[in-house]
């Protein structure tokens, strides 16, 4: 599903690394180690050398916006000026309101949809962002700790919808974590990177 082949940028160097269709592996290692910087060339957000290949596909040559994969971290990105619905349609190729109520009550949401950003708690505003990931069904999904900054029961209940979500969709999942409870709950297995390789 992903194959990362003499992957170099940054602290990385020729990491190897291969992923399973709907598999979900969680990334883990001591700050500064690669892991940030791993999810960025996947992305395409960042130079990198070496092949990167999605469904068999290589995609070094495709900007970030063409590659099917959705990048989630702390800073949700969400738009002040638009609404929940706005947010989402912007993940989608031809935006549709009940596919958005249906996945916005999955997450429990869907009483939200037409707020803006600054009328969400912090953990809504983590669903909303979670939301927008999921939408366009991509086929790899990237999060960079982004429950890091919630209160611990919130933490928890997303990591159960997360968990609900990605297997309902069959969607592989690649997490950078420093919480190895997280990690534990989420992942299918880790791997831990040091000095930028695979331990």
């Amino acid at each position: 599903m992903l194959k990362i082949k003499q992957l170099s940028s940054g602290i990385l160097r020729n990491l190897e690394l291969q992923i399973d269709e709907e598999e979900c592996v969680a990334v883990v290692g001591p700050s500064g180690c690669g892991k940030t910087t791993l999810l960025n060339a996947i992305a395409g957000y960042s130079s990198y050398q070496g092949d990167i290949l999605l469904r068999q596909q290589n995609i070094n040559a495709l900007p970030a916006w063409k590659r099917n994969c959705r990048y989630l971290n702390q800073r949700l990105y969400l738009f002040p000026h638009k609404t929940v619905s706005g947010n989402l349609a912007l993940a989608q190729k031809y935006p549709s309101r009940q596919e958005q109520i249906d996945l916005l009550q999955k997450l429990k949401i869907e009483h939200l949809i037409d707020r803006y950003s600054h009328q969400l708690s912090g953990g809504e505003q983590q669903r909303v962002a979670l939301a927008r990931v999921l939408i366009g069904r991509p086929d790899l999904l990237l999060l960079d700790e982004p429950f890091s900054s919630l209160d611990w029961d919130t933490r928890k209940h997303l990591w159960l919808m997360l968990k609900t979500l990605r297997q309902e969709f069959s969607i592989t999942t690649l997490i950078v974590t420093h919480e190895p409870r997280e990690a534990e709950f989420l992942a299918d297995r880790q791997i831990r990177l040091a000095q930028g390789t695979i331990l």
